[in-house]
């Protein structure tokens, strides 16, 4: 079936109809014309944008083993609302993604609208004691690897995890925190900690890992990603890691860039998270880092927990909150600070390289792989428009503004 996109509004610097309005024919999941004029199925568009699908690096769907707080297909369904085409799954389930089976089994179970991309663990049982069979894993279709919210703790095991996956040209993902320093905390350390009585986690606790891998990296060659970046000082340890030539690359969890420290006044334990959120002096510094090109990729930190985990004492409360739903009205809140163009760039072209994916753009001859949206109407996040199985969202019954329309992966349509 022939679809026609009349009268949409383009915003892909990579399209000759970049900041024009089009009308976009695709025909066989291809682009066919960005001057249609007709098609079996036409929809008028006027007043909507249209951007190349988006990409999430690091999201948890919680399937196998835990699939009543999510499972591949609710998260799928929140992940179109978002606006995502494709999204890469960390390896934390139960039992953790380590065989090639494991890896078929999320690749198998996706739907056609969406594409999820496993990230393979990188040590048995996310211990960090001994590698899984990185080259095996890759080859049944696993992007990267990671222990996930585990950080990477063996020094060794990272060094060798480097050199195997060099010749294969992946990543290795790298959450930074010192486990040491991290332990029994509840929130960013500071004033605001002092304050609340809550035991905070020190910015150095980042900075340690990060300034220990770029020197593991100097001596193995490989690539290394740094996922949800949190303090200013890590943006700048990243940025000298880029000139001096080394494989470095990160992104930031989308909340990280609206919420700070003074956000938990309230304990409200939905803006607990991991990492946890920084001072606002971080949070300016990561919002400087996506808008100068420092700062690659946004991600969702998509973490969906059950009540039992959340309605607690927020020092025995589990971090984490869900991010996919809300990711739009989120970016156009951040789009305050950063022009919606770099907003984009950071959740299309940016993510799919980082993870060496095929790249798209709205032009005649490519793959129609496109997220549509309506940056005027407003919604409300609640139990009867949440999609998914949880509901620990810092944006629970608040006015958003901002919904996707739709999504368009191949010859697969998913429209509101």
């Amino acid at each position: 079936m022939s679809i026609l996109l009349k009268n949409v509004y383009v915003l892909d610097p990579h399209s000759p109809a970049h900041t024009k309005q089009a009308n976009i024919l695709i025909e066989k999941g291809k682009i066919t014309s960005l001057n249609g004029k007709s098609a079996q199925k036409e929809i008028d568009l006027r007043g909507k944008m249209v951007s190349c699908g988006w990409v999430d690096l690091n999201a948890q769907f919680c399937d196998p083993g835990n699939e009543h707080r999510e499972d591949i297909n609710s998260g799928s369904e929140v992940a179109s609302a978002g606006g995502f085409t494709d999204v890469c799954l960390i390896p934390e389930t139960e039992p953790p993604i380590t065989s090639k089976s494991d890896v078929s089994y999320l690749i198998k179970k996706a739907p056609n609208y969406l594409d999820i991309h496993p990230l393979a663990a990188i040590s048995d049982s996310l211990q960090g004691d001994n590698l899984t069979e990185m080259l095996d894993l890759h080859e049944a279709g696993a992007v990267a690897f990671s222990d996930g919210d585990k950080p990477i703790w063996n020094a060794k095991l990272l060094l060798k995890a480097l050199q195997y996956t060099n010749d294969i040209n992946v990543p290795i993902v790298q959450n930074a925190r010192d486990l040491n320093l991290s332990q029994s905390t509840h929130m960013h350390e500071g004033k605001v900690s002092t304050l609340l009585g809550l035991r905070g986690e020190p910015s150095l606790s980042e900075e340690l890992i990060i300034q220990r891998d770029i020197e593991i990296l100097k001596y193995s060659g490989g690539s290394i990603h740094f996922s949800r970046l949190s303090t200013a000082r890590g943006v700048e340890l990243i940025k000298k890691a880029r000139k001096e030539g080394l494989s470095v690359t990160c992104d930031v969890g989308i909340h990280h860039l609206l919420f700070s420290e003074n956000d938990i006044g309230d304990f409200d334990t939905n803006h607990k998270s991991l990492p946890p959120y920084r001072s606002e002096k971080d949070r300016k510094a990561l919002v400087k880092g996506v808008k100068d090109g420092t700062i690659e990729a946004i991600c969702s930190n998509h973490r969906p927990l059950d009540q039992e985990c959340k309605q607690l004492e927020f020092d025995l409360a589990d971090p984490g909150s869900l991010s996919l739903q809300t990711f739009y009205p989120s970016l156009l809140k951040l789009s305050k600070e950063i022009p919606m163009e770099i907003l984009i760039e950071r959740v299309t072209s940016g993510p799919r390289k980082i993870m060496k994916m095929e790249g798209f753009k709205i032009d005649e001859g490519a793959k129609a792989k496109l997220t549509i949206f309506d940056p005027d109407r407003s919604w409300k996040l609640n139990d009867t428009s949440n999609l998914s199985k949880s509901r620990n969202s810092p944006f629970w019954n608040s006015e958003l503004k901002g919904v996707v329309i739709g999504t368009i992966n191949g010859t697969n349509i998913k429209l509101k």
